[in-house]
């Protein structure tokens, strides 16, 4: 009896300790975690998701990443009447609780496909935090050639971030390890923002507006490097939250005026967005909800519908920006 008392103490001690643990594992599988999308890191644009990979994540969310690491419903290598390639932060990566379909990179491709009959590639070559220097070098490193329109989207705090370094991010370059991979990301994900709450930043902005324009001096020297005859560019400017309706920054004014002489085709967002924006348009201060990303889609499919130095096509909703050309 000793004996057995003995056993029957650790096998319900183990389950006290055990089953909140396997618990939580399949809680946190139940709304996405476990499988997180793996990038990799390098010397030029300094990370990007690794190609061939599928995942269902938050909010059962599809995220997929093709053979030529772009995130897409399509692959890049398929055939198609034009090749779509989409370059920008986490705005345009969209997020892993965005499901592909939902993405405004896709839902360019779904637009201009229902109004010309025409088969189109779009290819998402956003990360998370890229800055407009990571872009610039994505731009020249990219393993594509062949895209018909490159569309760069970029927040006015890209233009001060530099090029960022996949060190010290929230990027996983290989699987959790087994049994309890979601647990393990739930704790690296936490164990991040104790890091960044722990370690606070001291921030001096003097120097933002001179670094922003050598910042985006150097992502048109990239597009003009790599720019052939009949490629279309669009450069589209996306407002934080807290900018809409007329409430931009020194830095947001700045970043306007240098994208306004570029000589490059844009699209001022901050407008429309302020007009258009409801409870449910951003997922945060900064990232696009499903509404937000179908609203790009729109503003950038129809901007792109628009026959070069004429007029704009039908587009109700969408307005072409002071000073673009």
């Amino acid at each position: 009896m000793p004996k057995l008392k003995k056993v029957a103490f650790w096998a319900i001690a183990g389950l006290l300790i055990t089953t909140p643990v396997v618990l939580a594992e399949l809680y946190l599988r139940s709304i996405g975690l476990g499988n997180p999308i793996l990038f990799y890191a390098n010397a030029s644009y300094r990370f990007a998701p690794q190609p061939n990979q599928q995942q269902l994540r938050r909010r059962g969310a599809r995220v997929t990443i093709d053979s030529k690491g772009l995130r897409s419903t399509t692959d890049w290598a398929d055939p198609a009447d034009a090749k779509l390639l989409f370059i920008g932060d986490s705005v345009t990566w969209g997020g892993t609780y965005i499901d592909d379909r939902e993405l405004f990179s896709d839902g360019v491709c779904q637009r201009l496909a229902a109004a010309t009959g025409k088969r189109y590639v779009c290819g998402n070559a956003g990360a998370n935090q890229y800055g407009t220097d990571n872009m610039a070098e994505r731009i020249r490193y990219k393993n594509v050639d062949d895209e018909s329109v490159l569309v760069v989207t970029l927040i006015a705090q890209d233009t001060v971030r530099g090029r960022v370094d996949a060190e010290g991010r929230y990027f996983f370059m290989q699987r959790p390890p087994p049994p309890f991979g979601a647990l393990w990301e739930a704790t690296t994900f936490l164990t991040w923002v104790l890091y960044k709450t722990l370690r606070p930043q001291t921030y001096r902005s003097e120097d933002d507006l001179r670094v922003a324009e050598r910042s985006l001096e150097n992502l048109f020297s990239a597009i003009r490097e790599t720019q052939r005859p009949g490629r279309k560019v669009l450069i589209v400017l996306s407002p934080e939250k807290d900018e809409t309706g007329g409430r931009d920054s020194a830095l947001t004014k700045h970043v306007r005026s240098i994208l306004a002489r570029s000589g490059f085709d844009w699209l001022d967002l901050y407008g429309p967005v302020s007009k258009a924006v409801t409870p449910n348009f951003y997922y945060d201060q900064l990232h696009l909800d499903v509404p937000g990303h179908a609203f790009y889609a729109e503003q950038i499919a129809a901007r792109l519908m628009e026959p070069a130095g004429g007029e704009p096509r039908d587009r109700p909703t969408a307005a072409r920006s002071e000073g673009s050309e």
